[in-house]
Formats: C-alpha cells, sequence, structure tokens
C-alpha cells in the first residue's frame, strides 16, 4: 500500500504545496488545482445534501483522483471536518489578490460562494455565535473538563473561526466587486467567533480552555490565522501566538518536515528572527536529505514548498485591508532578515498582493540597497512600502515608509 493510501490530504498538506505560488511568481501552476476544485465541488455538492442536508457544497480532510468528498477513514480526529474546501477558497481569493485578474474572480465566484453557503446552513447559534459542530482541531486531542478523558470531537475550534472568517470576508470583498447580493453572508461573517487567549497566554485551541493531550503536536491549526491566515492581527494575539509556538516547541512540536516549515512561516509573519533562525537551523540540520528534499519522514514534498513559502515570506510581506474596504495593499521589504543573511544578498522576481512584482531586492551589512517594484496591474494604482528603520542605510530621509504611484508596466526604483 502506498504510503497514506496514494490519497490527497487536504487538512494542510496540498495547501501547502501551493503556498509558493502566489509570491514565488509561480500564480499559473496554481490552475490545476483550481480545475480540481471545479470538478470537486460538485461532488462536494451531492456530498452537502445527502449527508447534511445542506446547500453549497463540502469537502472533507481527504480526497482522491475521483474527486471524493466524503468522509474518509475512521480516525475521528481529523475525518469529520468540513473545513478543507473552505480553507481551498482561500487560495482563489488570494490569487486574485495578487494578480487582481477580475475574469479570474468571475470563474472563482460561484465556488467561493457555494462554500460559503454550505456553511450558511451548517453553524450553529451557541452563546450568540456561530460555530461548526461536530468538527475538530487538525488530528489534535484535548482532556475532557475535569477528567483525564482524551476526546477529538468538539464544537467551534478556533481555526474554523478562523477560515470562516477569511472565507466569508472573502466572499463578501468579491460579491461587492462584481455586484453580488452579499447581505445574508454579511450577517454570517458579523457573528463568527473571534480567537480567544487562554490561561497559559496562549491562542486558544478548542472553544473552552481545555488541556492539550498531545502538547507537542505536528499540526498548529489555532495558528491557522497568523499564516496562512490573517485573523491573529493584532499585538495582544501576536503575544499569544509566540506562547503558543514556545509551548509547541517545547512540547516537541515541529518533528516534521511540513510542521516545521508551518512553524517558520508563523516565525517569518511574526517577524521573529530568533525563531526563524532556529527553525532553519533544525530544518537543515535534522529533516533536510542528501537529495535538499524534506523528510516527514519519509520523504514529502509538501516541506519543501512550506520552506520555500517561508524563506519568501521572511523577505517580503504583502496584506489587503479587506475589513475596512479600503483595499490599501501595504509591501513589507526585508522584514525577517536573518542574522545569516545580514552580510549580502538578493532575490528577484517575488510577487506581493495587489499585483506588484518586485523585481529586485538586495542588501548588504543588514541595510537595504536597491528595491524595484512594477505593477502588474492594468491601471494606475497606488501602493506603500516599508522597511523596518534599522534596515535603512545611513543618512535616509524616510522614516521606512513611503507611497508609491505605479504606472502599469514600469518599473520603479524605490527611494527611502
Amino acid at each position: 500500500m502506498p504510503v497514506w493510501g496514494s490519497k490527497y490530504t487536504i487538512n494542510i498538506n496540498i495547501q501547502m504545496n501551493y503556498w509558493p505560488a502566489e509570491v514565488g511568481n509561480l500564480a499559473e501552476t496554481h490552475d490545476v488545482l483550481f480545475r480540481f476544485l471545479e470538478r470537486t465541488a460538485e461532488r462536494g455538492a451531492e456530498t452537502a445534501k445527502a449527508m447534511y442536508g445542506c446547500r453549497g457544497w463540502v469537502m472533507h480532510h481527504n480526497t482522491d483522483i475521483w474527486a471524493d468528498t466524503a468522509p474518509q477513514d475512521d480516525g475521528v480526529q481529523c475525518t469529520y471536518w468540513t473545513l478543507s474546501g473552505a480553507w481551498f477558497m482561500i487560495h482563489l481569493w488570494e490569487h486574485y489578490r495578487f494578480g487582481r485578474d477580475k475574469e479570474f474572480l468571475r470563474r472563482a465566484y460561484p465556488l467561493i460562494a457555494g462554500s460559503a453557503l454550505f456553511f450558511q446552513d451548517f453553524l450553529i447559534e451557541r452563546d450568540g455565535k456561530l460555530i461548526t459542530s461536530p468538527s475538530s482541531s487538525a488530528e489534535n486531542s484535548y482532556y475532557i473538563l475535569g477528567t483525564k478523558t482524551v476526546a477529538s470531537i468538539t464544537s467551534g475550534p478556533t481555526w474554523d473561526g478562523q477560515i470562516l472568517i477569511e472565507l466569508f470576508r472573502a466572499v463578501v470583498e468579491a460579491g461587492k466587486l462584481l455586484g453580488e447580493d452579499i447581505d445574508e453572508f454579511q450577517k454570517v461573517l458579523a457573528k463568527l467567533p473571534t480567537p480567544q487567549v487562554g490561561k497559559h497566554g496562549q491562542v486558544m485551541e478548542w472553544k473552552d480552555d481545555v488541556e492539550e493531550a498531545e502538547p507537542g503536536h505536528r499540526h498548529i491549526s489555532h495558528l491557522w490565522g497568523l499564516f496562512p491566515g490573517n485573523t491573529l492581527d493584532t499585538p495582544k494575539l501576536h503575544d499569544a501566538a509566540k506562547v503558543t509556538l514556545q509551548r509547541r516547541l517545547a512540547g516537541g512540536g515541529g518533528h516534521t518536515s511540513w510542521s516545521l516549515a508551518w512553524i517558520l512561516c508563523q516565525y517569518a509573519r511574526l517577524r521573529d528572527v530568533e525563531g526563524a533562525h532556529t527553525g532553519i537551523q533544525k530544518m537543515i540540520g535534522g529533516l533536510l536529505l542528501n537529495s535538499m528534499l524534506t523528510s516527514h519522514p519519509p520523504f514529502q514534498i509538501d516541506g519543501n514548498f512550506g520552506f520555500a513559502a517561508a524563506v519568501a515570506e521572511m523577505l517580503l510581506q504583502s496584506q489587503v485591508d479587506d475589513e475596512t474596504g479600503s483595499g490599501n495593499t501595504i509591501i513589507d521589504i526585508i522584514p525577517t532578515l536573518l542574522p545569516t543573511w545580514e552580510k549580502r544578498g538578493s532575490v528577484r522576481g517575488l510577487r506581493a498582493r495587489g499585483a506588484v512584482e518586485v523585481q529586485k531586492l538586495s542588501w548588504e551589512d543588514g541595510k537595504l540597497l536597491e528595491a524595484v517594484a512594477v505593477s502588474k496591474a492594468t491601471e494606475p494604482q497606488t501602493r506603500v512600502f516599508r522597511v523596518a528603520p534599522n534596515r535603512l542605510k545611513q543618512g535616509s530621509k524616510s522614516n521606512g515608509r513611503i507611497s508609491v504611484d505605479l504606472v502599469p508596466g514600469k518599473p520603479v526604483t524605490l527611494s527611502f
């Protein structure tokens, strides 16, 4: 029997394979996934109706070449999780945010709206919030309050709320752009739960502040909103995310290549140079084979792609302000530059949200030397670029933040 039965595991692994696609300027490689999802959604509509009596479409934690969307296997820690399709919808939305291709958005919207429609029917209300039930936190387990009884099935785990917030933000913002009726989706978005901080100062993984049965578990699902998502976006939640990572690693977490790659992405997003540097040393020293392929063990390609995404995130970050509707894009240059990279380095062709390509980026002695950006949009646009003050050359006249008017196809050397 081949490893994992030759199935596609879609509660992290397939998604991670595509993390470098947009930022790495390989957006066209995403299309094969999108075509598969279009086919899968047809099967997912059958599953949604037959299993749950819901509209829209759904996927569980595994699929295969036949686009199966029903629960597979018997592992209660993961089998009945319903948000794989919702997570994939963020890939479609991110593809639009990086490329600003409205024709693609018209193609993607029915899929995104169909996923949101399923959860509009599926969610239940508890304490004034809409939550999933049943669900799980990606293969992990917990002790039932006041006991040493281990359980996995739950209601409203943290990462479900994070994914759903981004799904419903996406369907609302896309709907506005396309002139669709979004009133019902906005009502759901307003009642979704937000991440909470627990008694250890950590991001809570479950709806209740229960103890983990496996503190060093390979999944870090409750930090989905840090990376690849963006719902853990306040200083308080960033501090809680750092505590969460420290506790996971202290318990033995990050012991598989894909898990460590995810942790690296999260440290990059936090701009935690020490955490990112330690993680890269661990990856190279213990989870990288002589072939430069990563080891689960055995070999799994997701660790390589997740690692590539982490390195890109250390050198270039970008976020679009969807929540306020401003659409502003802020692009951060060398936000998590490691000490072993500081002496000299350069990278070409990374891509930012807002249809911006950073054609050239170089630094020396930890200071930015040159950054050249070009708009790939169809219309003129204004973008904000930032560099930390300690990364600016002596004598710089800026505070590390500039607003630049970009004309499509015309490279601009950024002057800080």
